[in-house]
């Protein structure tokens, strides 16, 4: 499949940074019916201001709290806050000043502001959470003030929830707001809501609703019960209740069909949402660490949908095989290769998926109705036209503040907002803030985070998603009949150039792919023969883990590392590495 003059077709300037087009209004995005809640609609041509006024030895302390080193900050993080303190929100004019449209003020007593997140907590830039008592600011009553400091382009969880609205799923919104505490500037964070009663009650008309569970545990999944057992109500009263879950979580394990699972499932929700993992690499919801996600039970019809939040970890961020070295009971994913040499844009929905069953009958007994979702999908949303132009406009918006966000403070060496010393701190500069939303590739070996250009990824993941599943790069309409198509991999011939000397030490490295065209699948002689070539030449899949059933043995976690790493000279690597390696080992001898 040619791709050669795509991007003429499209219309697009790759090589530009910033928007040649300008908008009346980014809500335009959403159409006229857009039914976020108001908060959000009124921060699309603004980036909001909330400042925060409480006890100075409160703020003291809350920031001493926030220094917990990695990796069990999640667990030892208190959601320390008050109630007493005042809030004020406001927006401001073209030249800069406060103005008194959609200015809101709440005395002591009206919220609670406390420390949130939970991996993040790992991290240098702590987030935290607003929640209005019987009040709500502008339709949302939980705000969500989230850092994404391992996300150098700032742009991940906004393109997320976007893209997921484009598919007609409700999802939490997202926009931009400074944040200021006791007159301290803590910089730019991404403001989200949270799914809660009030939001069911927003998009499904479900008063009080007790059919809303969060599985926030990772690795929870149908066919070990985990959903079933650890899936939480949302009401705090019904939290050990959980009869219904156990049942759902039952019936899907019972499932011999795809129409099995309709009965119970909305199919067509759930596989938009597994279509929006598999497009954007998300490894952090369903198919991978099986968290992040609620399961809601329709009152309308009895069936079950999936719903989606926290999106950081997605667009390819921080994708690598040492993610599943914690669940390789479940699958066997040895076989990914190294950092240099993965080609992430290439990964398929069998590298994507811990194995979970209910996918066998939903997508690799026939994957027709998936192909028809995916195809959808890319003609609306997930293709450069689109992408790149969204991408352009919120860097409009926001690049100012991302440049006062990432102002360094000399005598700390920290950014405005980072408290947790003790944290992983990736230094995100803002040349790699324009890097990251264009085609730099960037690895913080402070931190053990990876940022690939928003624009590359979506470039090379568009043409995978195109030639694998037979979509017209050009009129973005499936091709019918659908063609056969030789296999594109995962592992790379050529190593990544880099623009260091060490890919695992040094403290930042610029990589990138410039013998990608050497590769086997960009040859047209590769391409002609999808007989001979329908699968991997360089690595094999194994296969699922419940074909295996008690045949299947785990690769030893120490194994595992052995293959990414050379454990005798594990001290000659970054802080970092060590400690996530240190952290791999100690769980494995726990188990």
């Amino acid at each position: 499949m040619k791709f050669i003059n795509l991007y003429t077709f499209l219309g697009l300037l790759t090589t530009t940074t910033t928007s040649s087009i300008v908008n009346a209004s980014r809500s335009k995005f959403y159409g006229d019916n857009d039914n976020r809640p108001k908060l959000f609609k009124i921060l699309d041509d603004h980036v909001g201001t909330i400042k925060i006024n409480l006890d100075h030895e409160i703020w003291t302390t809350m920031k001493k709290k926030t220094e917990l080193e990695p990796w069990n900050a999640q667990v030892k993080g208190e959601k320390y806050g008050t109630n007493n303190a005042t809030l004020e929100f406001f927006i401001k004019d073209q030249g800069g000043n406060s103005t008194e449209n959609y200015k809101v003020i709440l005395p002591p007593g009206k919220f609670n502001f406390q420390l949130g997140g939970k991996g993040s907590r790992n991290y240098s830039k702590p987030g935290y959470n607003i929640k209005l008592i019987n009040e709500s600011l502008y339709d949302v009553q939980v705000l969500r003030l989230r850092s994404n400091i391992r996300d150098n382009s700032s742009m991940r969880e906004k393109l997320s929830s976007d893209m997921i609205y484009q598919l007609g799923i409700p999802t939490t919104s997202t926009n931009y707001v400074n944040v200021e505490v006791n007159g301290e500037d803590l910089g730019l964070y991404i403001l989200t809501n949270k799914i809660r009663k009030d939001f069911i009650q927003r998009y499904f008309g479900d008063e009080n609703t007790s059919n809303l569970y969060e599985c926030k545990n990772d690795g929870t999944r149908f066919e070990d019960m985990s959903i079933g057992n650890f899936c939480e109500n949302a009401k705090d009263e019904l939290i050990d209740k959980k009869e219904d879950i156990q049942s759902f979580n039952q019936a899907i394990n019972q499932a011999k069909s795809m129409e099995d699972i309709a009965k119970i499932l909305d199919i067509d929700n759930f596989l938009k949402l597994i279509a929006f993992e598999f497009l954007t690499i998300s490894w952090d919801h369903f198919l991978g660490y099986s968290h992040n996600y609620f399961w809601y039970k329709r009152k309308e019809d009895n069936k079950w949908m999936m719903l989606l939040n926290d999106f950081d970890e997605t667009w390819g961020q921080d994708y690598s095989a040492t993610l599943f070295f914690f669940f390789n009971e479940f699958s066997d994913k040895s076989y990914l290769p190294t950092p240099e040499k993965i080609n992430i844009s290439n990964l398929s929905i069998r590298d994507m998926d811990l194995d979970h069953k209910l996918l066998k009958y939903l997508i690799y007994d026939d994957d027709t109705h998936f192909r028809k979702i995916l195809g959808e999908i890319v003609k609306k949303v997930f293709n450069p036209k689109v992408l790149f132009q969204r991408i352009d406009d919120i860097a409009d918006l926001i690049r100012e503040d991302v440049i006062n966000s990432r102002t360094f403070d000399p005598s700390t060496g920290y950014a405005k907002g980072c408290f947790n010393i003790l944290g992983f701190d990736p230094k995100w500069n803002i040349t790699q803030w324009e890097d990251g939303i264009n085609y730099g590739n960037w690895n913080s070996n402070r931190s053990l985070t990876t940022s690939y250009g928003l624009k590359f990824f979506i470039e090379e993941r568009f043409k995978y998603i195109c030639h694998t599943y037979g979509i017209d790069p050009e009129t973005l309409e499936l091709i019918e009949p659908r063609p056969k198509v030789s296999f594109w991999g995962i592992k790379n011939k050529y190593k990544a150039s880099i623009s260091g000397k060490d890919f695992y030490n040094d403290e930042f490295i610029k990589f990138s792919y410039p013998n990608l065209g050497k590769e086997d699948y960009q040859k047209d002689s590769y391409n002609a023969n999808p007989e001979k070539n329908n699968k991997p030449t360089n690595y094999e899949i194994p296969k699922f883990r419940y074909e295996l059933g008690k045949k299947y043995k785990p690769t030893s976690i120490v194994k595992l590392i052995g293959q990414f790493f050379d454990l005798n000279r594990v001290q000659s690597l970054s802080s970092s590495l060590k400690k996530l390696i240190t952290h791999l080992l100690k769980n494995a001898n726990k188990k």
